[in-house]
């Protein structure tokens, strides 16, 4: 299985150094959806939400296999 590296992009970066393994880049995609909707959890209960925050999915050749920001994996509702 390839490894998957997500590194968090919000005040500061924080790259992951260890990575994890994933089946492909699907499960990599959903992996990074669900990291995001627990942060974004977070940041709600802390009373702050940036939409623009984001992970950033690398695969282990070092190619960007997609970004995903928080406004990517909530709907907002009037």
């Amino acid at each position: 299985m390839p490894r998957y590296f997500l590194h968090l992009y919000d005040d500061l970066v924080v790259r992951d150094e260890e990575g994890i393994l994933l089946e492909d880049d699907s499960a990599a995609l959903a992996e990074a959806i669900r990291v995001a909707r627990l942060l974004a959890a977070a940041a709600v209960a802390e009373g702050q939400l940036r939409l623009s925050d984001r992970i950033e999915i690398e695969g282990e050749t070092g190619a960007l296999v997609a970004a995903i920001a928080w406004r990517d994996v909530v709907r907002i509702q009037d």
